[in-house]
């Protein structure tokens, strides 16, 4: 059933609300010059010609299909440009707007803008049919134009083509995962950094959202590299690369002929170059950083340690040195933002419903008593579970997905999906089905722990669970590294709830600063804004213990006027001046709610 999203329809920021009459405006010229206005007008007659040509050459055209198979349907748009105009670039906004035409066009539809066919999924069930059981069919990925290279490379696996460098580079990520996540869960970094972050948000609560930022990339620098130091070097690249491969990024994702422009003349390709070395000179100082370590025989315990002691499926042979410093690096910088984001609404949303932190803390003052939450507990602790559930469902990191396209012709349920086209599972969307999940809107953890929920699901000791959650993907494109993100957001959140009270700041700031709604950054996979809380430890114990069993409770991010020693210099990371009133936003990846007196935002329905 096609759901109700309304798209809010936003005045364009062009339109002057006053046009001065240049005919009454002194000194303006009354009488326009014939010779241009002429040209002007052969110009627009040609375009317009042209125009006609291709549409009736476009109707024209006549498909051959096999018998009782048709065409999708599809959006109306001009020949070959299709439908550029009136899709806002950020995931949300546009997983609004393409949620919209679900209503007129049913639950599979297509839209086609510059020459490519985009379909758009609005049910887990269809995007389950052709991405999970026809995965083989619809595993491509897409060459984005300002990031030319990455889908045929070996930089970045989540965005690489399907194919013999793909699964190379795949079973070399699954065979990290798998000698790293036994008994000593990723190294026991997790545990570690739980309780440096803890200290963090102790002594400087008003920087939550630039700690959970840098705890996400000291969890990930340790196990990749064993060092939380190099956690700066994925602080760097993250937003470089996040930014070049969303839509809101360079204008060129979005009008695709500007690549053509020939590389001398091209910014966007001296752009990408300068990103992918970036890229490179961080993996490869790291890898070198492990590689002179565990010769000297000091490496602590690393992806990149496993490689070297040639781990099972990690032989040398299988990638080369370069190649598996981005691949260990890669893994490494996915983690920051799929686990940064849910752990970021998750203050969004016990400030919004306050009522679910105290029964948070119940639990897991009764199962965990004077001790952070371990992995080892987490059969007993169904609430906090169902809680990074609902976070995930009610805000989804990538509202839009990550396109699949479509390796050869394919017909579902009587519809022809033309080969090459860009396939959109909108997780928006999937994550609202009205059947499945009443109250869509709203953040119900109870959802997953209440039988008179269809979402509701026995035993309690294993579900609610976020493994197989449809947020990380589908088919051959699935998260690889779904055990760390299920690690690491169980825990977190979990010790964070045990440690302090979290609540909107009240009074005259609380009115500054309300809580957002649904504010995000633009980029494919989305953050929640961050915004003016409270922040307090549940109580003096509390305290006690962060302070005294934290490891290291120096900070990532610097201040002005600090600076590091040697190589790492040139990776350091700074927060605005204390005076700016600026706080860290991670170039923009976590960046403030707007201030009230901006005025209150102006949803769709179903938001």
């Amino acid at each position: 059933m096609s759901q109700s999203v309304h798209a809010q329809q936003w005045p364009s920021h062009h339109v002057r609300d006053n046009v001065i009459n240049s005919s009454n405006y002194p000194g303006a010229q009354t009488e326009p010059p014939v010779s241009e206005f002429t040209f002007v007008n052969s110009r627009i007659f040609w375009l317009l010609a042209l125009l006609v040509a291709l549409a009736v050459a476009h109707l024209a055209r006549k498909e051959n299909l096999p018998a009782g198979v048709k065409r999708l349907p599809k959006l109306p748009g001009l020949p070959y440009i299709g439908r550029p105009f009136g899709v806002p670039v950020p995931g949300a906004e546009a997983a609004w707007h393409f949620g919209e035409f679900h209503k007129t066009y049913g639950p599979i539809y297509e839209w086609e803008v510059f020459g490519t066919t985009h379909v758009w999924i609005e049910s887990d069930r269809i995007a389950r049919d052709l991405l999970v059981h026809r995965g083989k069919k619809y595993g491509g990925r897409h060459e984005i134009p300002a990031a030319v290279g990455v889908a045929h490379g070996s930089e970045f696996l989540p965005l690489m083509n399907i194919g013999e460098n793909f699964w190379r580079h795949k079973n070399f990520i699954h065979a990290l995962n798998k000698h790293s996540s036994g008994k000593n869960i990723f190294f026991g970094y997790p545990e570690l950094e739980n309780k440096n972050t803890l200290r963090r948000l102790l002594d400087h609560p008003d920087k939550w959202s630039e700690h959970v930022i840098t705890h996400c990339a000291r969890v990930a620098a340790r196990i990749a590299w064993g060092d939380p130091k190099h956690g700066t070097k994925l602080l760097h690249v993250v937003p470089v690369l996040l930014k070049a491969v969303s839509p809101g990024g360079p204008i060129v994702n979005l009008l695709t002929p500007l690549m053509n422009i020939p590389d001398p003349m091209n910014p966007w390709n001296k752009m990408e170059k300068k990103r992918a070395q970036q890229m490179m000179d961080a993996f490869t100082e790291a890898q070198d950083d492990v590689v002179a370590r565990y010769e000297a025989g000091t490496a602590e315990g690393s992806w990149t340690k496993l490689w070297l002691e040639k781990a099972q499926g990690l032989e040398k042979g299988q990638l080369s040195k370069k190649e598996a410093a981005h691949a260990v690096g890669s893994n490494a910088l996915v983690a920051i933002v799929t686990i940064g984001s849910p752990i970021h609404t998750f203050f969004t949303a016990v400030c919004h419903y306050p009522s679910w932190l105290p029964r948070m803390q119940e639990e897991l003052d009764r199962v965990c008593g004077d001790r952070l939450p371990l992995m080892s507990d987490m059969p007993s602790l169904p609430v906090l579970r169902a809680v990074v559930k609902e976070t995930l469902r009610w805000r989804q990191p990538t509202p839009l997905g990550v396109p699949h396209i479509l390796t050869d012709d394919d017909v579902y349920d009587g519809f022809l999906i033309k080969k090459g086209s860009m396939i959109h599972a909108n997780h928006y969307l999937i994550s609202r089905e009205p059947n499945l999940y009443p109250e869509f809107d709203e953040w119900r953890p109870e959802r997953w722990l209440d039988p008179s929920w269809p979402t509701y699901k026995e035993p309690l000791s294993e579900f609610p669970t976020i493994r197989g959650d449809a947020g990380f993907g589908y088919g051959t494109r699935a998260c690889p590294g779904i055990e760390l993100v299920t690690t690491e957001l169980y825990t977190t959140i979990g010790s964070i709830a045990w440690g302090f009270n979290i609540k909107r700041k009240e009074g005259r700031a609380g009115y500054n600063h309300p809580v957002p709604w649904y504010q995000t950054n633009p980029y494919v996979i989305t953050m929640a804004s961050q915004f003016p809380c409270d922040v307090t430890p549940r109580s003096p114990e509390k305290a006690k213990y962060i302070t005294n069993y934290c490891e290291d409770p120096s900070l990532l991010v610097k201040s002005s006027g600090q600076k590091s020693e040697g190589s790492l210099a040139k990776w350091d990371v700074y927060r605005p001046d204390e005076d700016s009133g600026l706080t860290f936003d991670w170039e923009g990846l976590t960046q403030p709610a707007p201030n009230h007196d901006k005025g209150p935002r102006v949803y769709p329905r179903g938001v």
